[in-house]
């Protein structure tokens, strides 16, 4: 078994997607990696929706300006939390979110995180998303990923990239 390491070094926000569809036990792997993160309390408060039809892609690619790679993926996902049954959504569905990404680079996907919490007001990124898909009002969005198979990958991390100058051992 391969460590964990390699597919972190791998990890890197890939945008550009040659539109063929990765293998159903791959999509279906990336749905275990984010159902099987941790929450706080173990509350569970973090929803997805997983979008692969062609004509809602587009739709997604629109959102924000940032997005406009869901359009050529073979899938993005939605991730929602729910405030009302933890106060720790955010933290929750960024650990599902880690996992997701961690799981695509492992299979030799492609994946991005897309924000849509907290940008410009006037983007509207959030109504946008719960017209599109029927999102209930008490669910918060917090990003979409868009997974695919990727046209090129990037250059793996490497040791000379860790700045040890944000390392601190026992203080500040």
């Amino acid at each position: 078994m391969k460590p964990l390491l390699d597919a972190i070094e791998k990890r890197r926000s890939l945008r550009s997607y040659t539109g063929e569809r990765p293998e159903k036990w791959q999509i279906d792997n990336i749905i275990k990696a984010f159902m099987y993160a941790p929450s706080a309390m173990n509350w569970k408060p973090c929803h997805l929706i997983v979008v692969q039809d062609r004509e809602m892609l587009k739709k997604l690619s629109l959102v924000t300006p940032w997005a406009k790679m869901a359009e050529k993926s073979a899938l993005t996902l939605v991730i929602l939390g729910d405030p009302e049954k933890s106060r720790w959504w955010i933290e929750d569905c960024s650990a599902a979110n880690e996992n997701v990404l961690l799981e695509a680079a492992d299979m030799d996907l492609g994946a991005c995180w897309v924000q849509v919490r907290d940008i410009a007001e006037d983007m509207e990124p959030e109504k946008k998303l719960r017209e599109l898909l029927g999102i209930p009002e008490r669910l918060k969005v917090l990003n979409m990923i868009a997974i695919g198979i990727p046209k090129r990958y990037k250059e793996r991390h490497t040791d000379k990239e860790i700045d040890r100058e944000r390392l601190h051992t026992e203080r500040f």
